[in-house]
């Protein structure tokens, strides 16, 4: 039998590798194809710092891609969801990680305005303020989201509701607290509307141009996160001869997680880096 090709799975903000775990998710379709090496950031040794994304950038994904390359053998193909997509990138255009191709799924790369997030997180930055606490316990906010959002979504509108027990469950299995300094710097984003460093002053984005290596960007058409055109500033921003943009239909931000979307992505994943010739693809 052919040895499956190893592939680095990254996750998302506020959650942990048991995100591909899920019965019916992403891992379990990936897992058809590839030799999945999915890690959690911040890696144990730093479990106790301030860490938010550009800690993970340059403190967790040197570690995780020695880690990735020295469990596989070689260099791995990657694999990231929403913050893991973005993780991927920003580390690929500074030569962090040498992937031989990347995909990305649900991931912005530039943001509009997100109803809800900006005041949620304020609120919490503004709470931490005054008590001192600095910690943020996301399984206790995802469920007041919840709340929030189930008193909002009309009992008839199926998808609505098959996201919120999708995001109920997600919440109770791949929730993980997080530092207010990750919150600060997605405020950042949310209010300068980009993709940057902590300071607000590097544009991830104006570094993609270094990246040449294949790259596929995927997005769900129902996406309030990551909508085609915060996708489509990625795919644009790219050097990449070989790259390509495919949307997932009727994909949101939950639900590209698990099920048939999520046996799709695996299917897109497995002909982009498996079954194409390089000068097949475009």
């Amino acid at each position: 039998m052919e040895k499956k090709p190893p592939l680095l799975l990254l996750h998302g903000i506020c959650n942990n590798s048991n995100l591909f775990s899920i019965p019916d998710g992403l891992g379990h379709h990936l897992s058809k194809y590839f030799n999945l090496f999915p890690f959690n950031y911040p890696i144990t040794s730093h479990r106790n710092a301030p860490w938010d994304f550009d800690f993970h950038l340059h403190h967790d994904m040197p570690a995780i891609w020695q880690m990735a390359c020295r469990e596989a053998g070689h260099k791995p193909f990657v694999l990231g969801y929403s913050m893991g997509g973005m993780l991927s990138m920003a580390a690929q255009a500074a030569g962090i990680i040498d992937a031989p191709a990347v995909i990305t799924a649900a991931s912005p790369f530039k943001y509009g305005l997100i109803p809800l997030y900006p005041p949620l997180l304020r609120t919490w930055v503004r709470i931490s303020a005054l008590t001192g606490y600095r910690t943020v316990p996301i399984k206790v906010l995802g469920r007041v989201l919840c709340a929030c959002l189930t008193t909002a979504t009309p009992v008839t509108n199926r998808n609505r509701l098959a996201d919120l027990n999708l995001f109920r469950y997600l919440i109770k299995t791949v929730a993980v607290n997080v530092p207010v300094e990750t919150f600060l710097q997605t405020l950042t984003w949310l209010k300068k509307r980009k993709f940057t460093d902590r300071t607000g002053e590097l544009d991830y984005l104006q570094t993609f141009h270094k990246i040449t290596t294949p790259v596929c960007m995927i997005y769900g058409t129902h996406d309030l996160i990551a909508p085609k055109e915060a996708v489509q500033a990625g795919y644009d921003a790219v050097s990449s001869v070989k790259k390509l943009i495919i949307s997932i239909a009727d994909g949101t931000h939950l639900n590209m997680t698990a099920g048939h979307r999520a046996r799709a992505i695996a299917s897109i994943a497995e002909t982009f880096l498996i079954k194409e010739e390089p000068d097949q693809m475009g």
